[in-house]
């Protein structure tokens, strides 16, 4: 088992606001860089990405918290979970963390550890960075 943190981010919004911003999945299809889109499918409640030719994982709301925790995983096992963390500290002030957890062959974990981490930092970041402007429309699709 893998259990990797990101660093805390901070985005200038309400915990509110990008909790519903985030919990539906096709508002994140804008973080994703444009040479992996293609393989890439959002609806509302889940994310299918092309891990290989013709195969494709789903990932989708397993648990929720409103405006604190959005838990997604694969449903069919229970091997691999990614945490949204949130938590609003002041008015405007909303700070995230992302956790994921995958059960990894141990050999392939040392491998993996590092390009994990950086996933998990980048996509931090990345809802760090969402403009405040995208949660007033709320609906960018």
């Amino acid at each position: 088992m893998i259990q990797v943190e990101s660093k805390i981010t901070k985005n200038t919004c309400q915990d509110e606001q990008l909790y519903n911003f985030v919990s539906d999945f096709r508002n994140l299809a804008m973080l994703f860089p444009p040479e992996y889109r293609d393989k890439v499918t959002f609806s509302e409640h889940s994310i299918s990405v092309e891990a290989m030719k013709g195969m494709y994982a789903t990932f989708s709301i397993l648990e929720q918290e409103p405006h604190k925790l959005i838990k997604l995983g694969v449903e069919a096992t229970r091997d691999f979970f990614i945490w949204i963390q949130l938590k609003q500290v002041a008015a405007y002030d909303t700070r995230i963390r992302i956790t994921m957890h995958a059960e990894i062959p141990k050999v392939a974990g040392l491998f993996a550890k590092k390009k994990l981490q950086m996933f998990v930092d980048t996509f931090a970041d990345a809802l760090g960075q969402i403009p405040v402007y995208a949660f007033q429309a709320h609906n960018l699709n």
